[in-house]
């Protein structure tokens, strides 16, 4: 399932009047995120992801990504544990006066299609013939 958010976000904000757009995951595992900063954003816009109240991308707290003409795209293998979970998107612009639109997806995978449900028993096999004497 891709989730994808277009946010717009007003000018002359700081970290602490940023906005806040959230949605929740029910299952599987977060296998990708893109965020996408397009033309004029030159560096302004500030994006911060947070996963359950904590960061995610970036994970420290002091930072955040931003950029111009660039779309990050980060390979991620995060699972949903304890559904329905909680991802907030942080953004602020600091441009004095255009507001600015950034766009954030996430593709969300079954956790059967990261490892297959029968692909453990051959692990499994494959382990005891290491250790097994024929």
């Amino acid at each position: 399932m891709l989730h994808a958010k277009h946010i717009t976000l007003t000018a002359n904000k700081t970290e602490a009047t940023a906005t806040n757009t959230q949605f929740q995951v029910n299952q599987g595992v977060i296998y990708r995120v893109w965020i996408h900063f397009p033309p004029g954003c030159a560096g302004l816009v500030h994006t911060r992801i947070y996963h359950q109240g904590h960061p995610f991308l970036p994970v420290e707290e002091d930072k955040y990504l931003r950029g111009d003409s660039y779309t990050y795209e980060f390979p991620v293998m995060f699972e949903i544990k304890e559904p329905p979970e909680l991802i907030t998107i942080k953004a602020w612009n600091t441009d004095e006066l255009y507001e600015h639109t950034i766009d954030v997806s996430f593709l969300i995978i079954p956790k059967e299609w990261v490892l297959p449900v029968g692909s453990y028993e051959g692990i499994i096999a494959a382990m005891k013939s290491l250790f097994v004497e024929r």
